[in-house]
């Protein structure tokens, strides 16, 4: 279930068959689009899984569409790593050029869908749009920086990482058939949760620039440690609220690896995992896309 070589080919087709495009900018998001080239394109791949699993009759038109999606999501990681300032992409080096890069996809991904020949383009599109402004939601809370319990932290990760799950999902599910499937827009959403917690897990413990606990951020680990109400929280608070200057870092890294927090991250990663699990096998569909989903929620 690999489709990338036939993405990356396709986004380079949309921004080269882009009319009205500045010379030095085609020649910019051609560059952003090589990055692409030799990762996964997981949004893209399961756009057009749910297509095929969800229509009689297959239209090639639907790869175009996927690799719309994956040109959002690259908008979208573009404009995340310049906000976070995290990151040593190619992007970040000129950020004016690339924000306004990521704002031309965005334009231009808009149209694929409408320019299509598929009978539910319209209910396709505002599928995309209505996700990607959840995701947008998100991410504004990401960047408030704010949710710093349980509940508000994981309605945070559903709207901004669910959302763009859900969206490559639902997209192809609506291309096939006109409507949505109530399964996969649950599993969806399950498993962007379930890959940011894992995100949140191995970037706690990796002492680099995307490091949350040395950007004062919050994720489930570090949610767990300042509810302890310890010696490492009072520390870790004062560090947060800027008391001291400096993190013990072996101190706290000593709290997350025996003090439960990892454990408890990893716990609520497998209980969304099970809920996942329950609705994908409740889905008529081949078993070579089943087993593609369940990895993505390992």
């Amino acid at each position: 279930m690999n489709y990338n070589i036939i993405l990356y080919n396709e986004m380079k087709t949309i921004i080269q068959m882009t009319p009205n495009l500045q010379n030095h900018l085609r020649s910019q998001l051609l560059q952003y689009i090589d990055t692409k080239k030799d990762h996964p394109m997981i949004f893209g791949n399961l756009c057009v899984l749910h297509y095929s699993e969800f229509t009689e009759e297959f239209n090639p038109e639907i790869y175009r569409i996927a690799a719309a999606v994956e040109l959002l999501v690259l908008s979208f990681d573009i404009i995340d790593d310049l906000q976070d300032q995290d990151t040593s992409n190619i992007w970040t080096t000129t950020p004016d050029l690339s924000m306004n890069a990521a704002l031309a996809m965005i334009f231009i991904l808009s149209n694929v869908i409408l320019e299509s020949n598929f009978k539910h383009k319209h209910h396709a599109r505002n599928i995309l749009d209505m996700y990607a402004l959840d995701s947008i939601n998100g991410q504004q809370l990401d960047l408030l920086n704010s949710c710093q319990s349980e509940e508000s932290y994981l309605n945070m990760v559903s709207l901004k990482s669910g959302s763009l799950v859900t969206l490559s999902c639902l997209v192809g599910v609506v291309l096939a058939q006109g409507d949505i499937d109530i399964r996969v827009k649950e599993y969806s959403n399950l498993i962007g949760v379930i890959q940011q917690i894992e995100n949140d897990i191995s970037d706690v413990q990796s002492i680099n620039g995307k490091n949350d606990l040395l950007n004062k951020k919050y994720s489930l680990p570090i949610i767990y440690i300042f509810e302890k109400q310890n010696d490492v929280s009072k520390h870790l608070e004062d560090y947060y609220q800027g008391l001291v200057t400096t993190m013990d870092i072996d101190f706290v890294k000593k709290e997350l690896f025996f003090g439960g927090a990892l454990h408890y991250a990893k716990a609520i990663r497998n209980m969304y995992r099970i809920k996942a699990l329950e609705y994908v096998e409740n889905v008529t569909m081949k078993e070579e896309s089943k087993e593609y989903i369940k990895n993505l929620m390992k």
